[in-house]
């Protein structure tokens, strides 16, 4: 009887003697691994990468609060009945598992930003937003002053002021790139001063007398202040809605609603709904970031596991193949001794030492793809200062999924020949010449 590491030997030995057709089959289930690994990777790391950036702008125990709205085509109105003021920001902090509620104010009043970078003039309409202080206490430094009463500061400014982190990437990649200027980051534009005309823009200009210019000083970035607009303590703008647009009774665009706990967050956001808002919360963008990727994770697995049956087929014909031309090698084991469980042995040995040398091939393969895709991305997208530091997650257990299946797709697609080898009669191939 042969054993375990006699058959491993024996076969290691055959594969040897047809050492181009085993590289060819081992080629196959590296290439069908290396694509299963590599797609897995590239999906975990961008689940990843969205789950921190979720998890940065809207924490976990977050919930963000923005009136109930009501489509009709393509035009969509706010509710009458769920307006964000006072009162409401009063009934949700009473509601039990509220830590704190952080209202954001809006500019009733066009408003016109313009600055100089590196020399030359910038000039845009832009949104003016009130947001309280600790929403992005964790986000810029403590001495800028974003968190002091401004009522100290001078009627003309310079107030302080936090800007998007996805503006600049929209300005390295749109206006630096057409202008050829440099790019900026934060540590450039900390501290920057520019003017803000509120009451006038390219689209509403406003008479000369109504408008007021203030002094606004960058004190850093945030993934928590909206997109398109400059972000400053909501007193301020409260302040100016009040003198400029006559606004006796302040009214928000949204909440940022904390809980005491994560376990409170179901709760809290059911009461909101319940008082005719819509709730958006953290861990609900996080679900469906990990439902989109394990859609892909599937889809992208069976691309993966449609070139490993492939590869498995060709195994399967070439071990055939090699079931006939090695039949008299077969007569002779068997007439010495051999069962025909040695025989189905030596086969799936063969197979599995293609697969395994495959599956490991393939593994570095996927782990090169993956860096020379990172550095080739490093290159394409220079511009955008907060990308991750990798677009791939090779974390050991998609390693030993693919090492698993390489090894399993090998080994059954032996099954056959293997099976047809130990039925042979040795006294009929011995006898037939």
């Amino acid at each position: 009887m042969i054993g375990p590491a006699r058959a491993l030997r024996r076969a290691g030995h055959n594969l040897g003697r047809h050492r181009a057709r085993a590289i060819v089959l081992a080629g196959g289930v590296a290439i069908g691994v290396a694509m299963l690994v590599f797609l897995l990777a590239f999906v975990a790391g961008t689940r990843r990468a969205l789950l921190d950036r979720v998890v940065s702008s809207l924490p976990i125990t977050h919930l963000t609060v923005v009136p109930r709205s009501f489509s009709l085509s393509v035009i969509k109105f706010e509710s009458p009945f769920s307006s964000l003021d006072p009162e409401a920001v009063e009934r949700i902090a009473g509601l039990a598992g509220v830590e704190e509620v952080l209202p954001m104010a809006a500019l009733k009043l066009p408003a016109q930003l313009r600055a100089r970078f590196f020399g030359q003039g910038f000039v845009t309409d832009t949104g003016v937003f009130g947001i309280e202080p600790g929403l992005v206490v964790d986000q810029v430094p403590p001495e800028a002053g974003f968190a002091e009463d401004t009522t100290a500061t001078p009627a003309g400014g310079p107030f302080p002021a936090v800007i998007s982190e996805d503006l600049i990437d929209m300005y390295n990649t749109g206006f630096a790139k057409t202008n050829d200027l440099p790019q900026l980051t934060p540590e450039i534009l900390s501290g920057q001063e520019a003017i803000l005309y509120l009451g006038t823009s390219s689209f509403r200009p406003g008479p000369e007398a109504g408008v007021r210019a203030v002094s606004i000083r960058l004190i850093g970035v945030s993934d928590r202040v909206p997109l398109v607009g400059v972000s400053l303590p909501r007193g301020l703008v409260e302040g100016w809605n009040e003198d400029l647009a006559g606004e006796a009774t302040p009214e928000y665009v949204q909440l940022t609603v904390v809980a005491e706990r994560a376990q409170d967050v179901e709760d809290v956001a059911a009461g909101i709904e319940a008082m005719g808002y819509e709730v958006t919360s953290g861990r609900e963008i996080a679900q469906r970031v990990r439902t989109l990727t394990r859609v892909l994770q599937v889809a992208f697995g069976l691309i993966g596991l449609v070139v490993l049956a492939v590869a498995g087929v060709g195994i399967g014909n070439a071990l055939l193949l090699s079931v006939m031309e090695r039949r008299h090698e077969i007569g002779i084991f068997r007439s010495v001794g051999a069962s025909r469980g040695d025989i189905r042995l030596l086969f799936l040995c063969e197979a599995a030492l293609i697969g395994i040398g495959g599956a490991l091939a393939g593994l570095g393969l996927a782990a090169a793809a993956a860096f020379g895709a990172d550095r080739a991305l490093d290159r394409v997208l220079p511009d955008l200062l907060f990308l991750p530091e990798s677009f791939f997650a090779l974390s050991w257990p998609i390693l030993v999924v693919g090492l698993s299946l390489g090894l399993l797709v090998s080994i059954l697609a032996a099954v056959p020949p293997a099976h047809r080898a130990a039925r042979m009669d040795p006294a009929r191939i011995l006898t037939s010449g």
